[in-house]
């Protein structure tokens, strides 16, 4: 037997089960907001999950929302509703939704809503209470609701389980490509090299015909302010992606001051390093001329028999990084504007950073490894790609899998 159908009156969700009633969220939830964590309550430990606009953003010694709830991101969120199965902390810039409704069936139709849409600010996403509340919403039989819920979480676990497998085939293939870069650039191409002891104590033993320097006798501390300004082209570091032009992000677009005169300058070929992130991997090469944070080390090569390309491989390798943390002093607390704490970090001294002794192949070898690893790495981005091209399709699938439950286009029960 036919389903018969109605139009809701809702332009994204089109037709709904003729009877099904149409409401407003606010008539079974309530919605509020979370509240700043006091820094003592932070731990490395995995306790209690953190959550403000988005995915966690840490730890914490103490939980303020219960399990099964439902939280969306109220200041620069990706307007994704989260139905969370253990206890966690909500931040300020977070909302927590309490409904009378079956939980993973209201996930899934705001899910279905695009509340984006409903964002009240310019600059980043900002969502209120009261827009949520107003949302209207197909509302099926409560009965309804549980065959629903039961059947998105059975689906909708199948292809999360599909696509855990692709994130940690990304997550392997990461790992090899660090593991080839750190081969590479402490032990050559050659597998037949005869290998003598290192003198340094970040790593065990180099090629023969290698030796070894202190970072200060290879490079030199660029210290060029842009005052006058010469540049007001700003570039951005990041850990995933290196030296960018800044104009090309489309996240924390709100990091740089509009004074230019406050930040130092970085030439093509220049390697930066954030003194405060480089423990996690704050390095790259920069491509471009123009300005970066005061914070940022840039340095330049002091020899022309220095391939910088090599050097920006090995001084963002795993094991210089515990070097980099081992120097790392004091804990410094990265505020983000009306009191909230974005991450604490280790700064490096440059003097210390200086200090380190690292390998020096000579200039034909680091030309020769710098192409090796650019091919392999061309390879490994390859098959990353495909596998972030079929998460995105798994994704794409689960929410439209989704979105035909919650409208009752897919019928999960006969006769409803």
């Amino acid at each position: 037997m036919e389903r018969k159908m109605k139009d809701s009156g809702i332009p994204w969700f089109g037709e709904i089960p003729e009877h099904w009633k149409i409401s407003r969220v606010k008539h079974f939830s309530n919605i509020f907001s979370g509240e700043q964590l006091p820094q003592e309550y932070f731990t490395e430990d995995k306790l209690y999950p953190i959550y403000g606009g988005g995915d966690v953003m840490g730890y914490s010694k103490i939980h303020n929302v219960p399990k099964n709830s439902l939280i969306l991101g109220r200041v620069g969120g990706d307007g994704q509703v989260r139905h969370i199965k253990s206890d966690f902390w909500a931040t300020d810039n977070s909302l927590i939704i309490e409904t009378s409704l079956n939980k993973t069936y209201l996930c899934g139709v705001l899910n279905s809503t695009n509340l984006l849409r409903l964002n009240t600010s310019t600059s980043q996403p900002l969502l209120t209470a009261s827009k949520i509340k107003n949302v209207p919403i197909p509302v099926p039989p409560v009965a309804e609701q549980e065959l629903i819920a039961a059947y998105l979480d059975e689906k909708c676990g199948e292809i999360d389980e599909l696509i855990e497998v692709e994130q940690q085939m990304i997550s392997d293939l990461e790992s090899y490509r660090q593991a080839i870069i750190t081969e590479a650039v402490t032990h050559g191409l050659n597998p037949n090299s005869v290998m003598i002891d290192s003198d340094c104590d970040w790593f065990d033993s180099h090629p023969s015909n290698w030796h070894t320097e202190k970072i200060r006798n290879l490079f030199a501390k660029r210290s060029e302010k842009n005052n006058p300004i010469k540049t007001k082209e700003r570039l951005s570091l990041s850990i995933d992606k290196g030296i960018t032009l800044y104009a090309d992000k489309t996240t924390n677009l709100d990091r740089f001051k509009d004074d230019f005169t406050q930040y130092q300058l970085a030439h093509p070929n220049d390697i930066v390093l954030n003194s405060m992130n480089m423990i996690v991997g704050a390095v790259g090469k920069s491509a471009y001329y123009g300005c970066v944070s005061p914070v940022y080390y840039v340095i330049y090569s002091k020899d022309a028999n220095v391939n910088m390309d090599y050097y920006g491989y090995l001084l963002n390798i795993q094991i210089i990084r515990d070097v980099y943390h081992k120097l790392g002093q004091g804990i410094y607390a990265i505020e983000r504007g009306d009191g909230r704490v974005n991450t604490c970090r280790l700064k490096v001294d440059y003097y210390e950073f200086s200090q380190i002794k690292v390998p020096v192949p000579p200039i034909e070898e680091q030309d020769a490894i710098v192409s090796f690893l650019k091919e392999r790495e061309r390879k490994i981005d390859e098959l990353i790609k495909v596998k972030h091209e079929k998460i995105e399709t798994l994704k794409q699938y689960r929410q439209s899998l989704i979105f035909e439950a919650v409208t009752g286009k897919t019928r999960i029960i006969e006769n409803a």
